[in-house]
């Protein structure tokens, strides 16, 4: 476009309306491509043409330009005068109508213009509002009218070129004065009467494609940066399961010829355990990923990938779904359900593809991630020039090939986000979701999941994948949800395998079937760490995993002694004395050994409520230690780790045996994965009992985290079914994941009433109830949660308080990059009162320091701090 009034005016210091307006609006067109229509019929092009041109003209009034020249908005005499958002929206409502887009299409660009810097709320609580006759309305429409004839006098032409735009001709400067700013409040009267389930998804859609374009612009992640950057080699992937898949089979062939040939007979029951094992692995990855693009061909868009533990799940989903992004030329989301089992998927993606953490191909994104990619080579001696804040926004927009995630991550912003969040929403256009362990995810959100997997495969193309070994089948029987297509049929013959192999045998402890058979006690926590003890003998290794914070604080409390020895123990010394360095798990271990030679037993204990910094390394030791192919000092040595559920999905380690305290069925299953994952030898005993909550507590772990949301019944049921068909407290691990799986989900179906029960979050998204579907949290807990940065070394104190210093300041840009490094200091406590503000309380943590109990798991002790909760 040739120079026009608009370049006069400035949308911010530094940058002129008329290069805003043209980038925010080609970003836009950018970010809607692959999209057609709206629900309504109107091309998705022009009604983000319309709102991206239109977004900003309130910045043409000279009481805005006032305040862009000076920084003062009360320059302007009267502040309201200087905001933009309201009188754009107004405007847009006209324009839009003009435009002739449906009246759905016009309410949902004049929201998204009027919201694009704040969020959107309950939208017909809010839109009478903006229509009524009440004084505060006509106040708006009062500063409206003021602004109005500002720019009539001041910026007319300007102003004409933004509707001309916004219209493609049909609407200028001239017939909105004719018409007067009134025009708007008799069009959004109508918007009353809009009453369409698919409403608020096309607002939000709207709002975010604007949000995002308008922060891209103003970062200067123009449209270059848009993904074609770098893109990863998929063919690493294929290559590094190639280099897997090295048994032979039994005809003499590779098992790697399923690569190749996918639908290759699998070798019979007379195979060799290794050639039955590999021939599954292998096969299950290359139909997996011929399944889901023949399904996507026939346009299914909802899958299910059922594999149990031990079979290459991981690998076989991502390389299905990379393999169809790369077709699409899409990206893949991979979401996990916690931030502690990220970790270990970012460190199999990035050995496998040779990444940095910042390459922009690639983002690992959840609170505690440094989300920033590296996008410029300029700067002195090669190195980054000072950043425009387009780093981390090109990692929170999610516009790298592939992304990792969380649940809560994906599914929040998908329902109702905050403004910053909502800039991932463009990024989900004909993408590829990956949700591993979908089980993981709170009841309370089945059905509103269900919803937005069906708004997110028709609205925006994308291809939805469930991948788990305990398929909770959550879409399935969901009125309102596709039903998800199956990628494999292997499954069965894994668990066939299993049957003839198996890796653990599940022991019911007599609390449990005593309390099934006759109201039995549950076992005390001081008993339950004299059994681990005694079980825990020679080289062996031991997991315990338990249902609250201070069950695990508790039994490693009894544990600890004069010969057993915390495996944290040294810890903190050891990051004071390497600060800045990688951890060395091996290097530790020697540390420790020197500090404490000849322990009998070794206890390490991981909960939420130690530093991600401190979980990351302990679990590093302990896969050092479990390691056959790692020598350090305690591998002769007995070790116990006691856990709360963290370590149940997504952790790669592999235990001797497991002891769980009573738990629904699949948490049970999934925890049983964590034993004996390398096949071979006697089935590991993995034993569930019925635990005991502390002496001074007056709670039973199990019913007080289960109990109220009926999870334990049908786990009972299931496992009743179990007992009676063997005849016996012993279960085949083989049954437990087949009949055991499939009976727990029936009854609790049924339990639920799936198929016909009312959901209020998804009548919250029906009815465009923004700001309930915001305040809902996938991370449910009956208590409010306090920050604390837990500061150990000099580098992490003189790094928090650069991080006050440019906070005070104002310097905000500097103060995100200093608290990103402070992330992983930071955890999140639930308390008993709600914390004065959102400002994280800093611990420096001394060597005596009792603030921070990192031994047994407690963590931050404080006043309130609650520790009756799960994880």
């Amino acid at each position: 476009m040739d120079t026009t009034p608009l370049s006069d005016y400035s949308a911010r210091p530094g940058q002129s309306m008329e290069r805003h307006l043209e980038g925010v609006s080609g970003l836009g067109e950018t970010l809607i491509q692959g999209a057609e229509t709206t629900p309504y019929g109107d091309e998705w092009v022009e009604v983000i043409e319309a709102v991206t041109w239109v977004h900003d003209i309130g910045k043409l009034t000279e009481y805005f330009q006032s305040y862009v020249e000076t920084g003062d908005r009360t320059a302007a005499g009267e502040i309201e005068l200087t905001y933009h958002g309201t009188f754009g929206g107004l405007v847009a409502s006209i324009a839009l109508m003009e435009r002739g887009l449906s009246l759905e299409a016009t309410a949902a660009g004049f929201y998204a213009v009027t919201k694009h810097h704040s969020v959107l709320d309950n939208f017909y609580d809010e839109v009478g509002q903006f229509h009524i006759q009440t004084d505060r309305v006509d106040g708006e429409y009062e500063v409206a009218n003021r602004q109005l004839e500002s720019i009539d006098e001041t910026a007319s032409e300007a102003a004409d070129v933004v509707l001309q735009e916004a219209t493609d001709g049909a609407y200028s400067w001239d017939d909105l004065v004719g018409d007067g700013i009134d025009q708007a409040r008799r069009v959004i009267k109508y918007f009353d009467e809009i009453d369409d389930e698919e409403w608020y998804g096309c607002a939000l859609r709207t709002w975010s494609t604007l949000v995002a374009a308008d922060k891209m612009d103003a970062s200067g992640l123009g449209a270059i940066d848009e993904g074609s950057l770098s893109r990863l080699e998929v063919g690493k992937l294929t290559e590094r399961v190639r280099t897997l898949s090295t048994t032979t089979l039994p005809d003499g062939t590779p098992s790697e010829v399923y690569l190749d040939e996918p639908n290759r007979s699998l070798p019979d029951e007379t195979a060799s355990l290794e050639q039955r094992l590999g021939a599954i692995r292998t096969a299950a990855n290359a139909r997996v990923t011929e399944a889901l693009r023949a399904g996507h061909d026939r346009g299914e868009r909802a899958f299910e990938l059922t594999l149990p533990t031990g079979f290459g799940k991981t690998y076989t989903g991502l390389r299905a779904a990379l393999n169809l992004a790369e077709e699409r030329d899409s990206r893949v989301v991979y979401a996990l359900p916690y931030t502690s089992i990220i970790d270990q998927v970012d460190e199999q993606v990035r050995d496998v593809f040779g990444l940095s953490p910042q390459n922009p191909a690639y983002t690992k994104h959840h609170h505690l991630a440094d989300t920033r990619s590296s996008l410029s080579t300029g700067g002195r001696n090669g190195r980054d020039g000072p950043s425009s804040g387009k780093e981390t926004l090109h990692a929170e927009s999610w516009r790298s090939q592939l992304v990792l995630t969380t649940f809560t991550q994906l599914f929040e912003s998908v329902a109702g986000p905050q403004n910053v969040q909502s800039t991932k929403l463009p990024a989900l256009q004909d993408a590829v979701i990956l949700v591993d362990e979908p089980q993981a995810i709170s009841m309370e959100w089945w059905g509103l999941i269900g919803r937005l997997v069906d708004h997110l495969t028709r609205e925006y193309d994308a291809t939805v994948v469930l991948m788990t070994a305990t398929q909770p089948r959550l879409l399935g029987r969901l009125p309102h949800a596709p039903t998800p297509e199956p990628l494999t049929d292997l499954g069965d013959d894994a668990v066939e395998l299993i049957a003839d192999s198996p890796r653990v045998d599940f022991n019911l402890h007599e609390s449990l079937t005593g309390h099934f058979d006759g109201g039995r006690p549950p076992l005390p926590l001081v008993e339950a760490a004299d059994e681990l003890a005694g079980a825990t003998t020679g080289g062996t290794n031991t997991l315990a995993v338990v249902n609250t914070v201070d069950s695990a604080a508790e039994i490693s409390a009894s544990l600890l002694g004069e010969r057993t020895v915390p495996l944290a123990g040294e810890l903190l010394a050891y990051w004071r004395e390497n600060e800045g360095e990688e951890f060395d798990p091996v290097c530790y271990l020697e540390r420790l050994a020197e500090r404490e030679p000849d322990p009998e037993k070794v206890v390490t204990t991981l909960t939420t409520r130690i530093r991600p910094r401190d979980r990351a390394a302990l679990i590093a030791a302990m896969n050092a230690v479990l390691d056959p192919t790692v020598k350090t000092p305690f591998d002769a040595t007995p070790t116990i780790t006691v856990s709360t559920q963290l370590i149940e999905a997504g952790v790669d380690l592999s235990f001797d045996r497991l002891y769980r305290d009573y738990a629904p069925l699949p948490a049970i299953v999934q925890a049983a994965g964590r034993c004996n994952r390398r096949f071979g030898g006697d089935p590991a005993p993995a034993t569930v009992w019925r635990l005991d909550g502390p002496e001074e507590a007056n709670y039973v772990p199990s019913r007080l985290i289960y109990g109220d949301r009926s999870l334990l019944r049908p786990t009972r049921a299931a496992l009743g079914e179990l007992r009676e068909s063997v005849g016996g407290d012993v279960i085949p691990e083989s049954m437990m994941i087949g009949r055991g799986v499939e009976r727990y989900y029936d009854v609790l179906h049924d339990q639920r009433r799936t198929e016909d029960r009312s959901d209020d979050l998804v009548a919250a998204f029906n009815e465009a109830r923004g700001e309930t579907l915001r305040e809902a949290s996938l991370v449910s807990s009956e208590y409010p949660t306090r920050d604390y940065l837990v500061l150990v070394d000099a580098e992490e104190t003189t790094t928090h308080e650069r991080y006050l210093r440019h906070r005070n300041q104002g310097e905000w840009r500097q103060a995100r990059a200093s608290f990103q490094t402070l992330k992983r200091t930071l955890v999140s406590i639930p308390v008993s009162d709600p914390p004065p503000d959102d400002t994280p309380e800093a611990l420096e943590i001394s060597t005596a320091s009792e603030r921070y109990d990192l031994e047994t798991g407690r963590g931050v002790i404080d006043a309130g701090v609650q520790t009756d909760t799960e994880v």
